[in-house]
C-alpha cells in the first residue's frame, strides 16, 4: 500500500469517495533540484492558493462542484531532498494502482524527476500511450550532475522508453546544442502552442495521454516563482488553448510541476498554479464519466 499523508484539500475536493471522477496526489519530490529549491513546498502551497479562486470556470462554463473530486493528500518520501531519483522508478507500480482509482488524476509535484514516477511500465509499452510535456527546458541531457535521473535528463529518460514518435516537448526555449540537435532530427520539439495543436489533431484515435505541465513554460513575467525561469515563455492564453484542444482525447493523467513557493513571495505563480489545476480538473475529465 502506497502511504499518503493528509494535506489540506484543494477548493471543493473531498477527503474520500469510492468512486470519483478526478483524484489530486500531492507529490512533494526534489532531490535534484540544481539552482532555485522549493518545489517540494508546492503541493501544500497550491492547495492554499486554491481558496482564492472559485470553483467555477468562465473559460470553460463548468465547475469543480460537478465532479466528483478526491484530494488523496500527498505520497509520503522519506527524504524528499535527498531520496536517488533513481527509487522513482520503484514507486511506478503503487502509483500505477492509485491511477486507476479514478477516470484522470492530477498529480501536484515537486521538481520535473518526479514525473518518471507517474509513468508505468505497462503505460510506457502500450504503443498508444503517448507523452505531451510543456516545459520551458528540452531536460534531454543524458545525465547531469552525476546522475541519469536528473530534472535536466528526465526527459531523455522518458524518449528511451516511449521513442519519438509518442513524445512531443512544447514551448522548450532553452537546452544544450546537442539536445536541441537530438529533438529537431526526431521531430518531437514544437516551439509554439498554435504548432502543438496541430500535432495534437493528428495523434490516432485511442491515444492516451500524460500531460505533463512545467509551470516555467509560461513567461516569468506571469510564472515568476520556479526553480529556473527562462524569458520568451508561453501566455496563460496558450497553455489554456492546449487544453482546449485535448479535450477531444483520453488524458488519463496530468501533472504539475516545478512551482517553488519560497521564490513566489507575491503569491502570483501560486494563485496561477492553483487557477491552471482547476483548469485541467475541468478539460481534462469527461462529462459525466465515472469508475
Amino acid at each position: 500500500m502506497l502511504p499518503l499523508a493528509p494535506a489540506p484539500l484543494f477548493l471543493s475536493a473531498r477527503s474520500e469517495h469510492p468512486q470519483p471522477q478526478a483524484q489530486i496526489v500531492g507529490f512533494p519530490y526534489e532531490a535534484t533540484a540544481s539552482f532555485r529549491g522549493g518545489t517540494a513546498f508546492a503541493p501544500d502551497a497550491i492547495r492554499t492558493f486554491s481558496e482564492s479562486i472559485e470553483t467555477y470556470s468562465p473559460h470553460q462554463d463548468r465547475d469543480l462542484e460537478d465532479l466528483i473530486l478526491v484530494d488523496r493528500g500527498n505520497v509520503v518520501l522519506d527524504e524528499p531532498f535527498r531520496w536517488a531519483a533513481e527509487g522513482l522508478v520503484e514507486l511506478q507500480a503503487p502509483l500505477s494502482r492509485l491511477k486507476a482509482q479514478a477516470h484522470f488524476t492530477l498529480f501536484l509535484g515537486g521538481e520535473h524527476t518526479s514525473t518518471l514516477a507517474f509513468l508505468s511500465p505497462e503505460e510506457t509499452l502500450d504503443p498508444r500511450f503517448f507523452l505531451l510535456v510543456l516545459d520551458a527546458h528540452l531536460d534531454l541531457r543524458p545525465a547531469y550532475q552525476g546522475t541519469a535521473y536528473s530534472h535536466a535528463s528526465w526527459a531523455r529518460r522518458a524518449l528511451e522508453k516511449l521513442g519519438p514518435s509518442r513524445l512531443l516537448i512544447a514551448g522548450a526555449r532553452s537546452g544544450t546544442r546537442e539536445e536541441f540537435r537530438l529533438a529537431r532530427e526526431q521531430g518531437f520539439w514544437v516551439p509554439t502552442a498554435e504548432a502543438l495543436v496541430e500535432r495534437l489533431d493528428r495523434l490516432p484515435p485511442g491515444t492516451r495521454i500524460h500531460l505533463s505541465l512545467d509551470i516555467d513554460v509560461l513567461d516569468p513575467a506571469h510564472a515568476p516563482g520556479t526553480g529556473n525561469p527562462e524569458p520568451l515563455g508561453w501566455s496563460v492564453e496558450d497553455v489554456l488553448r492546449v487544453l482546449q484542444a485535448l479535450k477531444g482525447h483520453r488524458v488519463i493523467s496530468a501533472d504539475l510541476v516545478e512551482y517553488s513557493p519560497p521564490h513566489d513571495p507575491s503569491g502570483r505563480t501560486g494563485v496561477l498554479a492553483a487557477f491552471l489545476v482547476r483548469e485541467m480538473l475541468l478539460a481534462l475529465t469527461p462529462s459525466g464519466s465515472s469508475k
